[in-house]
């Protein structure tokens, strides 16, 4: 068997591992996606929430309802933290998978290459083999035909 031909198999693994990654990395940006609408409704609920409290001030708060609104304020502003903690943690892991496709992806065209590298040096040697046999059946026909 050809060298090509055994390499088949390596480059269809290699090709296989570069869309697996392909699609964890898809898979991890929907997530950063969806993190960040999570924050952003967030921080409108809580722009939302506050101003609802200003309106509502004016028309005046009990110590107790006034403490009540302003745990949940700040309990929402912790979520916010958490949230944007969360958006920057699923950035790192975009680009460690990022950088994992790329690894992948650059093996992948080094077998590509050297699955073309193979296939050129095997058209070389049978285009030589085919040279020497034209060359021997030329050189037989010259000794049967002595006159030419």
């Amino acid at each position: 068997m050809k060298r090509s031909k055994r390499l088949d198999t390596v480059v269809d693994l290699a090709k296989r591992k570069v869309d697996e990654a392909a699609q964890a990395l898809a898979f991890v940006q929907r997530k950063l996606g969806d993190e960040q609408n999570k924050l952003e409704q967030l921080e409108q609920y809580l722009t939302e929430y506050r101003a609802t409290i200003q309106s509502e001030g004016r028309k005046g708060f009990s110590v107790q309802e006034f403490r009540r609104y302003n745990d949940f304020s700040e309990n929402v502003a912790k979520a916010i933290t958490q949230q944007t903690q969360q958006v920057h943690t699923v950035k790192h892991q975009i680009e460690q998978v990022r950088r994992h496709w790329q690894m992948l992806d650059a093996r992948h065209k080094g077998v590509l290459k050297l699955q073309d590298k193979a296939v050129a040096q095997e058209n070389v040697a049978q285009e030589r083999q085919e040279q020497k046999e034209l060359d021997e059946i030329a050189g037989r026909w010259r000794l049967r035909h002595p006159r030419f």
